[in-house]
């Protein structure tokens, strides 16, 4: 449903969905008038900021997630730390499981051991507690629309696929603001531009020069560079070429993901896809594997996904499964043949048919990129 109301939002959904944002132009106005004078009153010093010691750098983007901001702010968290800093990410935790994990922390903590990772709604708080432990620079996830903690650099995502957002705020559009807030961005970039036409890339760029005047302009795109199956052995991309693929994830843009396993050779003959963050239950995890090995394919998953399914799976170790929604390896147990079936158990045999793909944010004229992050941060 998640998907089917973006395309609507984004004037994609036929007639229906024109008439449907036609009713709803109205309270996205209101809303995006709200949110500019929320922005106003920040800047002019009505509502308060929390000013950090160290510099803070904010990854976030104008309209409703899919731009890419987990694999850049990995991305950005290694140059930070290759540059001699000690960066820690500050994330908000969407959909936070009673550990306290999301699916971004997981993935941060996994691909970046050395970088403290702070979760929390109040980023002003989780900014002292990071400086307090030794941090000399901070990576607010998501963090445009979190004005509290005042930032030394914006670094704002557009996606290449859906940019504007059908052109207003919620619930009109996909706007979290007004296209206007990206006059404070110190650099801008163009996501997934290697998924859309040259000329529509240009013409991004175009309007985004005098939306942003301030703000250097880059392109970049979600480059293929990690293939595994869930028991963690590793694997070379090449494997998906020619290979019949189920798509399966839990992402803003599914379509998206889809089209990089394409790019790796992969045949995708179905995408499953669930809302942004959510859980992937493990009937849905054994009806994919099952239609994969019937016609001797996969299923690929995400990184971002990857914590989740482990998570429900039990976290198989790099040999052998425990019991549980697990069958027994090799053979059918009596939940999962004949009559009385449990779509829940998955044989691990199957599962070696779980394969996750991961993905780096490659930005064009990196090393320019990096000489304005660096000279924003470290003047």
């Amino acid at each position: 449903m998640e998907h089917e109301i973006r395309k609507m939002l984004e004037g994609n959904a036929g007639p229906v969905g024109t008439l449907a944002r036609a009713a709803l132009w109205l309270p996205g106005k209101l809303y995006g008038g709200v949110m500019s004078l929320r922005r106003h009153g920040y800047e002019r010093g009505v509502f308060r900021q929390y000013r950090s010691p160290v510099p803070v750098v904010s990854v976030g983007n104008v309209t409703a997630g899919g731009s890419g901001k987990t694999p850049f702010v990995l991305m950005l968290a290694r140059l930070l730390a290759n540059a001699g800093q000690r960066p820690a990410i500050l994330l908000r935790g969407y959909r936070q499981t009673a550990a306290g994990e999301s699916d971004e922390a997981l993935l941060y903590n996994k691909q970046l051991p050395d970088v403290p990772v702070l979760v929390g709604s109040d980023r002003a708080r989780s900014a002292e507690a990071a400086v307090q432990n030794g941090a000399t620079v901070l990576v607010m996830d998501d963090g445009m629309q979190h004005l509290r903690l005042h930032r030394t650099l914006d670094i704002v995502l557009v996606d290449a696929a859906s940019p504007w957002g059908g052109g207003n705020t919620f619930p009109g559009g996909l706007l979290r603001e007004p296209l206007s807030a990206l006059r404070v961005a110190g650099a801008v970039v163009v996501t997934r531009s290697d998924q859309a036409p040259p000329e529509r890339v240009a013409a991004i760029r175009s309007r985004l020069a005098v939306l942003a005047p301030n703000a250097r302009i880059f392109t970049a795109r979600h480059a293929p560079v990690r293939l595994q199956d869930i028991a963690g052995t590793a694997l070379d991309l090449s494997a998906l070429n020619g290979r019949e693929v189920i798509a399966l994830s839990g992402i803003a843009r599914p379509e998206a993901f889809a089209a990089t396993v394409a790019s790796c050779g992969g045949q995708v003959v179905r995408s499953v896809s669930l809302p942004d963050h959510a859980d992937i239950p493990p009937d849905v995890i054994a009806s994919c594997l099952a239609e994969a090995v019937q016609r001797g394919g996969v299923v690929v998953t995400t990184e971002k996904d990857e914590g989740k399914i482990r998570r429900f799976l039990g976290a198989p170790p790099r040999a052998g499964f425990p019991h549980g929604v697990w069958g027994h390896s090799g053979r059918e147990t009596s939940e999962d043949s004949g009559e009385g079936h449990n779509s829940n158990v998955i044989r691990s045999g199957d599962a070696a048919a779980l394969w996750v793909l991961g993905v780096d944010q490659e930005v064009g004229d990196f090393p320019e990129f990096r000489n304005v992050v660096l000279g924003r941060l470290f003047p």
